[in-house]
């Protein structure tokens, strides 16, 4: 049967959202956390990712906000906009208000350096939260950057992560080594036991130099190891020297949070949203739908991010129902939760 984008359009917006709550809620923002993911979440994806579809929700994206305010010094402001460029993830716009907000408001004075761009004049339809009707004054700070949004009133309800769950692994790592490359490096060594530099680079946001930098550092220590393979440097770590940062035995193999590239992810599920919002597109042939839906979504790349293979489409692109697999794959993995070994549960 025919899957209408028009109506999936409702499905995926509300699934997105449910993901997003997800995810912020792991992370200390005041919601509604069902838990149970096993997977390293990434708070500067997730950001930029949310300054475009969380504005789908008010009340969503005024919580991530509020927990903002108290936690915006754990976000790293050097990998931020690195991401930014690099995958053409959310909005830049929004992203300054946001930053505006908390470097005038609350004195995150770091932040400014994301409003370093000329601001952009604000139209009369130009509204942050485009199904909420617009009464009273505008926030001063979006306005500022193009954006018609009320003003903010914090309820202050959010809490900092918890240092025990997986989902916030990150934020574990930065308390004890600060924001900085290392966190990423070490995060994803123990969740892939050994890689090359370039390979590191690549998935954590970070340019190779730094990385190889870095390791040569880390490997001082005794507890980063490294052999030659050719003419590369393999990078690894025995898991039993680090069980401390995960809850089980010390005798026991320790069982860390899987890594996910968050950033592949989001792009891919914001081109989803592009497919989904073209009017034309339910008018189209089966074998026209297949071929835009191929060149619109990379859903290989869900394997290279990280998430298990059962996600990828069981059709080819030649397959008239190729359209229909694609969408229900993407259901799934707004679905999924992860073990620590990266299955489903």
């Amino acid at each position: 049967m025919k899957m209408s984008a028009a109506k999936f359009k409702d499905e995926f917006r509300e699934l997105v959202l449910r993901f997003l709550w997800r995810q912020w809620s792991a992370l200390g923002v005041a919601g509604y956390d069902d838990g149970g993911d096993s997977w390293i979440i990434d708070p500067e994806a997730l950001l930029l990712f949310s300054t475009t579809a969380a504005t789908a929700d008010p009340r969503l994206f005024d919580e991530i906000l509020d927990w903002l305010v108290d936690q915006a010094s754990w976000i790293s402001l050097q990998r931020l906009p690195r991401l930014q460029r690099e995958h053409e993830l959310g909005s830049a716009t929004v992203l300054a208000g946001i930053a505006s907000h908390l470097e005038r408001r609350h004195g995150h004075r770091k932040w400014k350096v994301l409003c370093d761009r000329t601001p952009v004049p604000c139209g009369e339809s130009n509204r942050l939260f485009a199904d909420l009707p617009q009464f009273g004054e505008s926030d001063p700070d979006f306005l500022e950057w193009g954006w018609r949004r009320p003003l903010i009133n914090h309820r202050r309800l959010s809490v900092r992560p918890s240092p025990d769950r997986p989902e916030a692994f990150f934020f574990k790592l930065r308390s004890l080594l600060g924001r900085q490359a290392r966190v990423e490096i070490l995060a994803w060594l123990l969740a892939h036991q050994e890689g090359h530099p370039a390979e590191i680079a690549r998935q954590t946001g970070y340019v190779r130099r730094t990385i190889q930098q870095t390791l040569n550092e880390m490997e001082f220590s005794g507890h980063i190891r490294s052999v030659r393979k050719g003419r590369e440097k393999l990078f690894f770590v025995l898991h039993h020297e680090w069980n401390f940062l995960v809850a089980g035995s010390p005798e026991s193999e320790a069982e860390f949070p899987a890594w996910i590239q968050w950033p592949l992810v989001f792009k891919l599920l914001t081109r989803f949203h592009t497919l989904l919002a073209n009017a034309s597109f339910d008018s189209l042939s089966d074998h026209a739908r297949a071929i835009e839906t191929r060149k619109t979504l990379n859903l290989e790349g869900l394997i290279k991010a990280g998430l298990p293979a059962h996600l990828l489409p069981r059709t080819t692109p030649s397959d008239p129902t190729f359209w229909n697999e694609s969408a229900s794959r993407i259901r799934e993995l707004l679905r999924t939760q992860l073990s620590a070994t990266g299955t489903r549960k």
